[in-house]
């Protein structure tokens, strides 16, 4: 896989996850095969036109959700800010939807609810926006009809109102340039879908940057309306099909869109015969650990509602429920107090904690 070509795209590399559990825990790996949607261009830039339309979602109902693999160590809390720790992630996947997105996500906590559509230990917490992953759902406009960060793309957070979020991508083989851009909470999601692939007519010549810096006009002659900083020695990769004196028409699709024109001279041809698919890395999608117990203890399903405690207390206020349909495992029992875990182990108490439901209440 070579990362020094037309990359704009963004590639998941995986690394080995591990999780500390009651007993120890087999950890696996899963990757996703390769898997891309052919779109043609008129359908991209479709889109993108479509997404700088689209009407705000209002504010109750901006909602994230996903299920997906939560940074291993990362800590739901029980207060937005302070309070204490009620779980820690372990890289499994979990069922997630995140809400009350604070304005500025960096100096804040967002709410999270480990639950989706399908039935769920939930636990009710806040947890710092960056500890989740988020991605694009449809492209959305960094330069409104010319660059678009493009769809599957992770991104983050870096501002939210009632009815939109404002994201940032890191430019894959750039200096460390990134690209923002706003957009309704619909176009984001916490789970990845699947990359889509630019169709490039047969006509097409691709073309190479000469050096590692490029500027993108609206026109032929036009302003200059982005410009592309890349690391000494990478090459990215265009196509085109229509050229004016000096300048050429430029498409390309990575982890950004872009339909833009430059200069001639800021770009080298690809040779007679030279394939451009060659140039374009696969893209792969990395799942989240798979976690075991070697002494499993059983595992039951709910058939109603329960609700989970912290600590063995009936004073203590609820952190979650069990919801009816979810299957735990149940290990020990301690003065009518049965202690739970999810059964994708995607999260553990702290040491000093559980995932407590009265014993009277404990499925069988």
């Amino acid at each position: 896989m070579r990362s020094d070509v037309l990359g704009l795209g963004l590639l998941a590399l995986g690394g080995v996850l591990c999780a500390g559990l009651p007993g120890t825990p087999t950890v696996s790996e899963a990757k996703a095969e390769p898997a891309q949607v052919v779109v043609s261009a008129a359908q991209v830039t479709g889109a993108a036109a479509q997404a700088t339309a689209a009407q705000a979602v209002p504010g109750p109902t901006c909602k994230l959700k996903g299920t997906a693999a939560v940074a291993k160590g990362a800590r739901l809390h029980d207060a937005p800010s302070g309070g204490r720790a009620i779980a820690s992630f372990t890289g499994a996947l979990v069922p997630m939807t995140l809400s009350a997105i604070p304005a500025d996500p960096a100096a804040g906590r967002a709410r999270l609810s480990t639950s989706d559509s399908s039935p769920a230990l939930r636990l009710d917490g806040y947890i710092a926006p960056s500890d989740v992953a988020v991605f694009t759902t449809r492209d959305i406009p960094v330069i409104a009809g010319h660059v678009w960060i493009s769809s599957a793309q992770k991104v983050k957070l870096i501002a939210a109102t009632a009815d939109s979020l404002r994201a940032e991508l890191s430019i894959s083989g750039s200096e460390g340039q990134t690209a923002k851009a706003s957009a309704p909470c619909d176009a984001f999601a916490l789970q990845r879908g699947t990359p889509m692939k630019m169709e490039i007519p047969g006509s097409a010549r691709g073309y190479l940057m000469r050096t590692s810096t490029i500027e993108l006009f609206e026109q032929p002659g036009g302003d200059v309306i982005f410009t592309l900083k890349m690391l000494e020695g990478t090459a990215q990769l265009f196509w085109s099909t229509e050229a004016k004196p000096g300048f050429v028409h430029l498409m390309s699709r990575g982890d950004l869109t872009i339909d833009a024109w430059a200069r001639l001279k800021d770009l080298e041809p690809l040779k007679k015969g030279e394939m451009m698919d060659q140039y374009i890395p696969p893209t792969t999608a990395v799942a989240g650990a798979q976690l075991a117990l070697d002494k499993a203890p059983p595992i039951v399903k709910a058939t109603r509602a329960i609700p989970v405690r912290a600590r063995r207390d009936e004073k203590e206020k609820p952190i979650g429920e069990i919801e009816a349909g979810a299957e735990i495992y149940l290990l020990e029992t301690v003065a009518g107090w049965t202690n739970v875990l999810p059964k994708a182990l995607g999260m553990t108490p702290p040491d000093d904690g559980g995932f407590w439901i009265p014993a009277s209440e404990t499925p069988k």
